[in-house]
């Protein structure tokens, strides 16, 4: 009889090779089975019959863990991908994804949070600022790349020489493995092309001369290596304190991507342009950042005639 991680080293494989997840993806999948697999051994005492659980089980489960609604649509969606999993490629006789008889919480409309070009100038004023001159190079170069093309860190990161094409010499796009292994070119800003020529000059002179990382390492025992992502992390809260900018604690990369799509439909660039550009599948996911400024609605205002005059 196939034990049930003997099922998820296949489900693994699945998920990383046929649909191109992401690592973090692929460990959240296998905690949420497992999760659900303890808490049915502990009520029934014995391990599930996959092809006999159904909704009612789902929503006693969810119910004794009292998720948040954000939660909750996590675990529906792994769940539902291994019932999936088991039905399409191992052939259980599933009739039904159990999931589909749950009911998804209704998640609250958060505006994403983001920073102005102002507080951009001032974190990449602070990162450059650094008394080591080699560091600062380091932190400007990468957090104004990151800002300069939305790039989710763990694209950005595993770039390398061949996905980077050029204009008269001068970095000019990316070529971009992103979500489900989906391929996209993004052309660099002004911001991104010039943070990434100068890194690249440090690189080259200084760097592991095989690595084929952009991102990595020019010094000490991991010279050539590609940096960590909690590494960037760290580093930017770092400056993000320095630069005094607001709940500087809470920031991270991803909230550079934010800040570029933000200050892309702030200068009147269309949505579909801005889907292209960070690689969203669906324009939904980019309409999030049609948010207004305060700015820009007290000159809608003040367009309109004045009839009283």
């Amino acid at each position: 009889m196939t034990t049930l991680e003997e099922l998820l080293a296949r489900f693994k494989r699945y998920l990383e090779l046929e649909e191109g997840r992401t690592p973090r993806t692929v460990r959240e999948y296998l905690s949420d089975v497992r999760l659900f697999a303890a808490w049915f051994e502990g009520r029934h005492r014995r391990p599930p019959h996959w092809e006999e659980v159904g909704s009612a089980h789902l929503r006693s489960f969810l119910a004794e863990r009292s998720a948040s609604p954000a939660r909750t649509t996590r675990l529906l969606a792994g769940l539902g991908k291994w019932f999936k999993y088991l039905g399409e490629v191992e052939a259980l006789p599933i009739l039904k994804d159990p999931t589909e008889g749950v009911k998804r919480p209704k998640l609250p409309k958060r505006l994403p949070t983001y920073l102005t070009p102002p507080e951009v100038g001032r974190l990449l004023e602070a990162a450059y600022k650094n008394r080591s001159p080699r560091q600062g190079l380091r932190d400007w170069a990468l957090l104004a790349f990151l800002y300069g093309t939305g790039l989710r860190l763990s694209e950005a990161l595993s770039l390398t020489y061949k996905d980077v094409t050029y204009q008269d010499g001068i970095p000019h796009a990316v070529r971009v493995l992103g979500k489900g292994n989906k391929e996209r070119v993004v052309v660099l800003s002004p911001t991104a092309q010039r943070a990434l020529h100068q890194w690249l000059k440090h690189r080259n002179l200084e760097g592991h001369p095989t690595s084929p990382h952009l991102w990595s390492h020019t010094s000490g025992a991991r010279k050539g290596q590609p940096f960590p992502a909690r590494t960037v992390q760290a580093m930017l809260k770092r400056v993000a304190k320095k630069a005094g900018l607001k709940e500087w604690a809470k920031l991270t990369p991803h909230k550079l991507r934010h800040s570029y799509a933000s200050a892309l439909m702030e200068a009147g660039r269309g949505i579909d342009e801005v889907k292209e550009l960070l690689g969203h599948a669906s324009i939904a996911t980019t309409q999030i950042y049609v948010h207004v400024s305060r700015k820009r609605l007290e000159e809608a205002a003040r367009a309109l005639p004045d009839v009283l005059g």
